[in-house]
């Protein structure tokens, strides 16, 4: 397993809502009703054994390359605090707080410890038996919590969304580690790596979610964050009999650990986003594969399209391809054929991996021109949704 060593810990205070302006499909602004608190996330679910399976790992057939991993949120009731979805608008959202500690994967810091806000949207018709997959969804820099506001409509059907998923809004921290934005800066030091361990830890024990099924997506800023875990919390396998791997990062062998210091037990199966960029401290080597998507215009002065192509190769050297962003061995992906904005070759999907790898963990790269730093939604959202649906079980 290609070892990575990642950031930090979280922090995140309460702070004063504010308005504030971020992309074009995002209505900035602040919730102050349906909170939900949960102080400590529950501990790491264990895999479910289906029937026959005897103890083992819940696996059930798929045709999107790996099993269902069942989460053991499947079969609970919904949190009392739910808020009824409406399909095609953010109502749906319910908000919820972890408890970030200031544990990083160097040393600690306290004075970061604090509440960490996340929204929650389940479909119209959520099941407690069905895993759905699960989507972290990352905001431009700008307004605090509104993770559930400034982020991609990606349930919007009308926009080529889909509603069958648990999507996650997750709001910038409330300090000043990087204001208006995620700690994307602070290499080891960083919130971020504890703020995935929380929050998964609560999501995927308080809902029916498919552990073999985390995306995290974002824009801008988290984008950044899309790449930052994707690395970090990457660690797939090609192997549709097994379960994820233990993973094992540097810090982790230089502390003496024998598994990741957060999330052991789960892997990020994707990672998509819009002008993001890979830190320029990013721990490496990554932890393991994940499939990638990223959407970069080269007129984008804000977040130079060389910091995200940095993502690509470092995805390409993880997944073990050959290759790199300007000579790939790539050509067109088929499916932005059909995508408003992406057509004409605008998408290259990488093809010097190994065959399983390429097919369950595929590789991406979209170049737009004269759209900037905008967010492109009207191309990323059927995008990513396209994305997904290429790793989902056949139902």
């Amino acid at each position: 397993m290609r070892a990575s060593w990642f950031r930090q810990a979280l922090k995140v205070r309460s702070a004063a809502c504010f308005l504030a302006p971020l992309f074009a499909l995002a209505l900035s602004g602040c919730s102050s009703d349906n909170v939900g608190n949960v102080t400590l996330a529950p501990p790491p679910s264990t895999f479910i054994p289906t029937s026959g399976s005897a103890g083992g790992p819940s696996v059930i057939p798929s045709g999107g390359g790996l099993p269902i991993l069942k989460s053991s949120g499947c079969g609970k009731a919904k949190p009392a605090t739910t808020v009824d979805t409406i399909p095609g608008s953010r109502t749906g959202y319910t908000e919820f707080h972890v408890t970030q500690t200031g544990a990083t994967l160097a040393a600690d810091v306290p004075a970061d410890a604090g509440e960490r806000q996340f929204f929650v949207r389940l479909p119209v018709d959520y099941d407690s038996t069905k895993p759905y997959r699960v989507v972290y969804i990352g905001q431009g820099c700008g307004a605090q919590h509104a993770g559930k506001t400034n982020t991609f409509p990606l349930f919007s059907e009308a926009q080529g969304g889909t509603e069958q998923a648990v999507y996650v809004g997750l709001s910038v921290p409330d300090n000043a580690a990087n204001p208006g934005c995620y700690d994307n800066n602070t290499g080891a030091l960083s919130q971020e790596w504890e703020a995935f361990d929380l929050i998964h830890s609560f999501v995927e024990s308080s809902y029916c979610v498919d552990n073999n099924r985390i995306y995290v997506s974002g824009y801008s800023t988290g984008g950044w964050l899309s790449n930052m875990w994707g690395c970090y919390f990457g660690g797939g396998s090609v192997d549709a009999t097994a379960t994820p791997p233990v993973p094992v990062d540097k810090p982790d062998v230089d502390a003496g650990r024998m598994q990741r210091k957060f999330a052991p037990r789960w892997s990020v199966r994707g990672h998509v986003n819009v002008t993001g960029s890979l830190p320029g401290n990013q721990p490496e080597p990554c932890n393991g594969i994940s499939a990638g998507l990223w959407i970069h215009d080269v007129l984008d002065k804000s977040n130079l399209i060389a910091t995200n192509i940095a993502a690509l190769d470092l995805s390409l050297q993880t997944n073990g391809c050959m290759g790199n962003y300007k000579d790939g061995p790539k050509q067109p992906w088929a499916p932005a054929e059909d995508i408003p904005g992406l057509k004409g070759g605008i998408c290259q999907e990488y093809t010097g991996c190994p065959a399983e790898t390429a097919q369950k963990y595929p590789l991406v790269f979209c170049t737009t021109s004269g759209l900037g730093h905008g967010d492109q939604a009207s191309s990323a959202i059927p995008a990513f949704t396209t994305f997904f649906n290429l790793m989902d079980p056949a139902q």
